[in-house]
């Protein structure tokens, strides 16, 4: 009887000895009886599933990343290849500019990347505490001022959340530079509290963002204009951060059609727990 009653267990054993990194998809087998070994069995498939959705995302993650760094890499080395073939094509000044230029764009993707492992991570390191949110938004508006560009700050209330300042300095950061890149002349800020947390709004008189598109656009290097963010240095990463960041902090981001006429992107936070 104890054999029987633990054949089962058996046969999920032996199918989860079997199982390697690179056979993720199989699953054990579920017994049509409605006890602890089932929910064993459908626990464990379920685990299964996480972990064989965590490796095709890591694999991606790899290839996309691999991907953006070619380009750079590739430039690097025409331009060497044709300063050694051709001495003297290349003054020095074009040259060490071109090899400015693209370094910085490595180096902006590798730290960009770094910004994502450590948000799903949850390891900043950094000690969390209150953040005055119209101060990042108020300073970034200043960075972003120029004569073509008109940034109203009127609709910026004081809000206060309770998280990792760098981290939303990014997210604050990210937003108004995705604003910028696409904007025709007008950005619009928002800041106020809603519904017992925070949303902040950022808008800009751009071409919009399609409905179809709007879930698409947070994920990694996804750029919905290709020749403008490369051209720009976007890396298609910066929306992504966005998401991983606010999500961290319990927050959620999404996007709207503005009534500038552009896209409106939207972030809601939990306020900060009041001391008793």
């Amino acid at each position: 009887m104890v054999g029987r009653a633990l054949a089962p267990v058996e046969r999920i054993r032996r199918e989860v000895d079997q199982i390697t990194g690179d056979r993720l998809d199989r699953r054990v087998p579920e017994p049509p009886t409605r006890d602890e070994v089932r929910r064993l069995a459908t626990t464990m498939n379920r685990m299964l599933g996480r972990l064989e959705d965590s490796r095709a995302r890591q694999q991606q993650f790899v290839a996309d990343a691999s991907h953006e760094l070619r380009s750079p890499l590739a430039a690097l080395r025409q331009t060497a290849e044709v300063a050694v073939a051709h001495p003297g094509a290349l003054d020095d000044g074009e040259l060490a500019e071109a090899v400015l230029e693209e370094s910085i764009r490595m180096q902006r993707l590798v730290e960009q990347l770094l910004v994502l492992t450590r948000t799903e991570a949850g390891a900043s390191g950094r000690p969390l505490g209150d953040v005055d949110l119209d101060d990042l938004l108020l300073t970034n508006a200043r960075r972003l001022r120029r004569p073509e560009l008109h940034v109203d700050t009127s609709g910026v209330g004081p809000a206060r959340v309770h998280g990792d300042e760098l981290a939303l300095g990014q997210v604050v950061r990210n937003l108004l530079d995705n604003a910028a890149r696409h904007a025709r002349s007008r950005i619009a800020l928002g800041l106020r509290a809603h519904d017992g947390g925070i949303e902040l709004v950022v808008d800009d008189d751009g071409h919009g963002i399609a409905p179809a598109d709007r879930e698409r656009v947070f994920d990694r290097f996804v750029r919905l204009d290709e020749a403008r963010a490369r051209d720009d240095g976007g890396s298609g990463l910066g929306l992504a951060i966005v998401r991983e960041i606010v999500a961290a902090h319990g927050g959620t981001v999404a996007v709207e059609e503005a009534p500038l006429g552009g896209a409106r992107f939207v972030v809601r936070l939990p306020a900060p727990a009041r001391a008793s």
